[in-house]
């Protein structure tokens, strides 16, 4: 039985295809449709089946933990804490949320997401390698058109109705954390013509971001090489990212796994690549939505949680309006 995948990239069509997801070795071939981990200790290459194969799901029998809010409230005390110890300057925390969810309407959530999030990147992928996955991802890694190269930092989170002129002090700070890691990022590299435009007021779904948008011409590097430079961004991690990795390990009571992984098409002509961000593992009858944010010494972990519960909303609304069908 072959993989799933289907996605579709922001005003593009459709795509499905029926093949077979394999762990990808580097040197890392520069075409064709890959999905990463949260740390690329995995990268995994898609390649389209010969003939005719016939797909199917593959649902995980072992659900990723799924806190209460009192646990979280714990382990964001004790990453704040460790904020002086470590000299962290962000750190991104996340969990996991259960919902019902009828798993053998994948095809249709797919497509509610499509019409629901014209602007995200949408994916649905199955394989025994990591399960059943689907997301609305609103943040790119990386896109290119030949040499032309395009990224974004997106960090900083409200929900689309709150009446506030200006951002708080800690968003701010998010948001400058994560721009000036990915400026710094692109100047270790062979790239020209850098340029910097933002922050700027961004809505994906039921919240807003802050965002911030960078260009450049790339003489010599591919898409593939450049987004595993720049991944994880402080968008994901946190600051110093290595520091940040290792405590995130140590607190969060769940492997990642895909989730603030990469994930999308690399060619020579055009690519795009997404943070796997908005989305969630489906198994039988349920659905274990990941979600994160991110805290500097100035967060509130109530807050926090709250921004969780709205970015969760991504999903679930377009889960209840399937599940009502």
């Amino acid at each position: 039985m072959a993989d799933v995948l289907t996605y579709r990239i922001p005003n593009k069509e459709k795509v499905h295809k029926v093949g077979f997801f394999t762990q990808a070795r580097m040197p890392y071939e520069a075409n064709g449709f890959f999905i990463s981990n949260h740390n690329k200790s995995a990268i995994y290459k898609f390649d389209e089946a010969e003939g005719d194969q016939k797909a199917d799901f593959f649902f995980s029998e072992r659900p990723p933990y799924a806190v209460s809010k009192k646990e979280y409230l714990i382990g964001a005390e004790s990453l704040l804490n460790s904020f002086p110890i470590f000299n962290l300057r962000k750190a991104v925390y996340g969990r996991v949320k259960s919902a019902q969810f009828d798993s053998s309407k994948c095809a249709e959530l797919f497509d509610k997401l499509c019409e629901e999030y014209p602007n995200a990147f949408v994916y649905l992928a199955s394989s025994p390698q990591f399960g059943t996955w689907i997301g609305a991802s609103p943040e790119v890694l990386l896109s290119m058109h030949g040499k032309q190269g395009y990224t974004m930092s997106l960090a900083g989170t409200r929900r689309v109705n709150t009446v506030v002129e200006d951002w708080e002090d800690k968003e701010m700070e998010e948001q400058y954390l994560v721009s000036e890691y990915i400026q710094n990022r692109l100047l270790t590299q062979e790239l020209q013509e850098i340029e910097q435009h933002g922050p700027f007021d961004m809505e994906a779904g039921p919240v807003k971001h802050l965002r911030t948008d960078f260009s450049f011409y790339s003489p010599n590097k591919s898409a593939l090489e450049i987004a595993l430079e720049l991944h994880p961004t402080p968008a994901v991690a946190g600051v110093p990212t290595k520091v940040a990795q290792d405590l995130i390990a140590t607190l969060e009571p769940f492997h990642r796994d895909l989730y603030t992984g990469f994930i999308g098409v690399v060619s020579e002509e055009h690519s795009y690549l997404y943070v796997n961000l908005r989305c969630c593992q489906i198994q039988e009858g349920k659905a274990f939505l990941y979600l994160g944010g991110g805290y500097t010494s100035q967060s509130i972990p109530e807050d926090e949680w709250e921004e969780t519960e709205n970015k969760a909303q991504t999903l679930l609304n377009s889960m209840e309006k399937v599940s009502l069908v």
